[in-house]
């Protein structure tokens, strides 16, 4: 994903207060929220450019704040002067990266929006919408997109973080809608999706894969496990390369055991992110529940015992399934 760079440029009075009324209109669609305008003095006027926008929307009497620059969702908690960021979703594509704190790098993603393939073709990212409301210390985002013939909707809850420690997130999903998948296993139809990079040795934001607590090494080119193992945890883990300090290291924990497996695509671009590490089913599910842990843990034995039993009645259920 590229990196964020909010631009900021002059721009006329009349644009300005065209602006403040789009936002007034916002804000009656976003009752108990404080809308901020921010603005940068330079020379020859004042506020953000159209392409640039940004606009931090603070619950009334929160902790979270949320600002929108261009097609960033960027998500932020503190308090008094200081909010730091902790999250960001792009909006063009459903790519979500979390960290750990001040400092935290950043790294792998979250692709929200299932990927998968049919007729040969394969459809991965797509445009969404979100909204947002905080219940009790909970930061609420409620996501809409849509993909192929797929209708996608999303609740991503996350709890207040642990401040240079971990955040998590638990994700809902609802689909509606059919597709005729391909039949590839392994790869048919992804819930999930870890997307980052690792070209060499000294560049990369993640230099081993997980699934519980065994660990793969991420080869150059092709599959990263394969025959592919079941599991209901996997993750990605960061540390500090000659390209990145403090890349968080992103678990998943599912709601039920799945396949397991991932590919790297040789690169030499260190903005390209190159390595995907999934879940996958057969067929199109038509809802899914995860948690996403982002923390410092450098092995995959480090997440504390019991984040990955966020529904314990379920994954019982389904591991005696298989």
């Amino acid at each position: 994903m590229p990196r964020q760079q909010p631009a900021w440029s002059t721009k006329s009075w009349s644009t300005l207060l065209e602006s403040l009324a789009l936002r007034e209109a916002n804000v009656s669609k976003n009752l108990g929220f404080i809308l901020v305008l921010v603005v940068g003095l330079f020379s020859g006027g004042w506020g953000p450019s159209l392409d640039a926008q940004a606009e931090a929307l603070l619950p009334a009497g929160s902790d979270w704040m949320i600002t929108r620059v261009g097609d960033e969702l960027q998500i932020a908690y503190g308090s008094g002067p200081d909010f730091p960021q902790y999250g960001v979703l792009h909006l063009e594509s459903s790519f979500f990266r979390l960290n750990y704190g001040p400092d935290s790098g950043w790294g792998t993603s979250i692709i929200l929006l299932p990927a998968f393939w049919v007729a040969g073709s394969y459809w991965q990212g797509a445009p969404v919408d979100a909204t947002w409301h905080v219940e009790g210390p909970d930061l609420v985002l409620s996501v809409t997109g849509a993909i192929a013939e797929l209708d996608v909707a999303l609740t991503v809850r996350i709890p207040p973080p642990v401040r240079n420690l971990r955040i998590t997130a638990d994700v809902e999903a609802a689909v509606e809608g059919s597709v005729a998948l391909d039949e590839r296993p392994g790869e048919a139809f992804k819930p999930v999706m870890l997307s980052s990079m690792r070209i060499s040795p000294a560049e990369w934001d993640t230099q081993t894969a997980c699934v519980a607590d065994q660990s793969y090494g991420i080869p150059e080119d092709g599959w990263i496990i394969w025959p592919h193992v079941i599991g209901h945890t996997f993750g990605l883990i960061g540390g500090t390369s000659e390209w990145k300090t403090n890349a968080p290291s992103v678990f998943i924990a599912l709601d039920e055991p799945m396949t397991i497996t991932g590919w790297t695509t040789p690169s030499e671009d260190p903005n390209d992110d190159n390595v995907g590490f999934w879940a996958a089913t057969d067929d199109v599910l038509p809802a899914w529940r995860y948690r996403v842990y982002a923390s410092s843990a450098g092995t995959c034995a480090d997440p504390p015992a019991g984040w990955d039993l966020f529904l314990p009645l379920v994954l019982t259920d389904a591991a005696a399934d298989h």
